[in-house]
């Protein structure tokens, strides 16, 4: 579904609705995310259950929580590296939902009531309404520093899964002031794996594959190539990329402290020793995307 211009009342869409200009990098808590610690769900109460959806690899439950938030319950080996994608993505100033890992916790009604496994928690915000779907390659950022930036960030974390059904549009209302939209990609438990490897999906949440996968295949000119690989109705999405692209992402992750990096993985369920294969694995290809400024001159 390619963005639609017509579903927007508000006027052309800013940068500033994708990424942060100016994001306080070094201060952000990547262990609480953007709702905070205080905004987590209750995991001490039980959920009340009002839907269920099966779309995907992983089933989504939507609960209720005792305060009256809705949450977006995932269940399933995507858990952990959404989380960590969705904090390393707010990180660097891109718009992220509050997201949280839950260990364990009590479903009431459904038809699988009782306690349940590990979740990835999304908060259904009651002032975001969805406004649609945006596509990697048909919105309104194409050709900017911003997108291409976000496509270096989707390659490093090895991302595979480009779905325009990933990707939505929130419109948010602040005391009738006007509305502000927010580009938001979610769905991200495909990564920390390794890409797409000619007609076989690409795998998430692995360290091994994570770390077997290269990073920049060569440069040519200005252009950088990279060993990654998205879906196939997205492949060309990293043909425009070009070092001054991966130099802006990875000025933005060298910004983070390593306990930033720890919390990040950390705040998703990770055992401190797997949080730092991961984080270190990210680190290497920070250094690598910045040593293209010296390669160049």
């Amino acid at each position: 579904m390619p963005f639609a211009r017509e579903e927007h009342s508000s006027g052309p869409a800013r940068t500033d609705e994708l990424v942060e200009p100016h994001p306080r990098i070094a201060s952000r808590d990547l262990f609480c995310g953007p709702g905070g610690c205080d905004g987590a769900p209750p995991a001490d109460t039980p959920f009340r259950f009002r839907e269920r959806h099966n779309r995907g690899s992983s089933p989504n439950i939507v609960v209720e929580d005792a305060r009256g938030r809705v949450w977006n319950a995932k269940l399933g080996e995507e858990t952990k590296p959404e989380i960590a994608a969705s904090r390393l993505i707010w990180a660097v100033g891109f718009r992220q939902p509050p997201v949280y890992y839950v260990r364990s916790w009590v479903l009431a009604g459904g038809p699988d009531p009782g306690p349940q496994p590990e979740a990835r928690f999304r908060l259904e915000r009651s002032d975001w309404k969805k406004r649609g779907e945006w596509d990697w390659q048909d919105n309104p950022f194409v050709g900017t520093r911003e997108l291409r930036g976000l496509v270096v960030l989707m390659v490093m974390i090895t991302n595979w899964d480009l779905k325009t059904s990933n990707n939505t549009i929130y419109e948010q209302r602040h005391d009738g002031a006007a509305p502000a939209r927010e580009y938001v990609v979610k769905d991200l438990g495909q990564s920390f794996g390794r890409s797409v490897r000619y007609l076989t999906l690409g795998k998430g949440n692995d360290i091994g594959e994570f770390n077997r996968e290269g990073f920049i295949r060569r440069v040519d000119g200005d252009h950088v190539e990279f060993h990654y690989n998205p879906i196939i109705l997205n492949l060309n999405v990293t043909r425009d990329i070009t070092v001054d692209d991966v130099l802006w992402t990875c000025r933005r992750l060298a910004r983070l402290s390593d306990r930033q990096w720890r919390d990040a993985f950390r705040a998703a369920g990770y055992s401190d020793e797997q949080g730092a294969a991961f984080s270190d694995r990210l680190k290497q290809k920070v250094r690598e995307g910045l040593a293209l400024e010296s390669e160049r001159t």
